[in-house]
């Protein structure tokens, strides 16, 4: 309830005041018509306020190309700083792989007669653990990889494909514990085999008796048992033999010929005797 003395003013509705807004603009139009001066009185004030809203426009638009202007030099200059770091990786890289095309030729090249047609691959990913030590390889069935094929590095043997899809392989390692090559010292036809222990760096000789004729530095080729692995490859060298415990087998380790830790570029081996079988 209001209060004595005091008198209320009820807010005009929205339509109504709406309304008298229209009319009184309608009412200056007309009355501007015939008082130019009234008109030009308005323009008058008015030209400030334009001159202003053209003086923000045009610094927004400034202001909102120089910022575009920045971030597409800041993405061009990221591009470059991309681009620049990987053209220096493969300035460092590339010494590296020709230092290793040069010993995967001089490999070849060791051999009396061409082992079968070879094709370079990179590796593209690895897995080294200590049960399963494989890598991955940028050649699948499309090149006419296949399972079972020799792979070469630097050195010698480094494993055979256990696994194609389209446009990869995946390559078992000599020191993968699943590995076991056929082989026979360099220049001798006592038939061994040459097992993974999951070791990069040391391989075995399992079953030879202890008054085995391999001694440390005796050199350990492929044999060509099985079809798979032309003979005269280089496996690796013995290390060790030890003769422990009274057992009947001597303890032979093997020092791998290639590198397995450090593979960048290898080889695929399609043997002659593949080929031929192929005809």
């Amino acid at each position: 309830m209001p209060m004595p003395g005091m008198s209320l003013s009820r807010p005009l509705p929205s339509l109504l005041r709406l309304v008298l807004l229209g009319a009184v603009s309608a009412a200056l139009s007309f009355y501007s018509v015939g008082h130019p001066n009234l008109q030009q009185f308005g323009l008058s004030l008015a030209r400030p306020i334009l001159w202003l809203n053209s003086q923000v426009r045009d610094a927004w638009l400034a202001g909102s190309q120089y910022l575009q202007g920045q971030a597409a030099l800041q993405s061009e200059n990221a591009d470059l700083r991309q681009r620049l770091h990987a053209l220096e990786i493969q300035d460092l890289a590339l010494p590296v792989l020709r230092a290793e095309n040069r010993q995967l030729l001089a490999l070849l090249d060791s051999f009396p007669t061409a082992p079968g047609r070879v094709t370079v691959a990179q590796i593209e990913a690895q897995s080294l653990l200590a049960g399963s030590q494989q890598i991955t390889i940028n050649a699948g069935s499309a090149e006419g990889v296949y399972v079972g094929q020799p792979a070469l590095a630097p050195g010698g043997v480094i494993g055979q494909v256990v696994t194609v899809s389209r446009d990869n392989a995946r390559i078992s390692l000599l020191s993968d514990l699943s590995s076991s090559i056929p082989a026979q010292p360099l220049g001798g036809d006592e038939p061994i085999l040459v097992d993974g222990q999951g070791n990069l760096q040391a391989l075995s000789v399992p079953f030879q008796s202890r008054d085995t004729k391999l001694v440390p530095g005796t050199e350990l080729v492929t044999s060509g048992l099985g079809g798979r692995f032309p003979p005269g490859l280089p496996l690796g060298v013995v290390e060790t033999v030890e003769r422990k415990n009274g057992g009947p087998f001597a303890q032979i380790t093997v020092r791998p010929s290639a590198n397995l830790a450090a593979l960048n570029t290898i080889l695929l081996l399609w043997p002659q005797t593949r080929h031929s079988s192929n005809r």
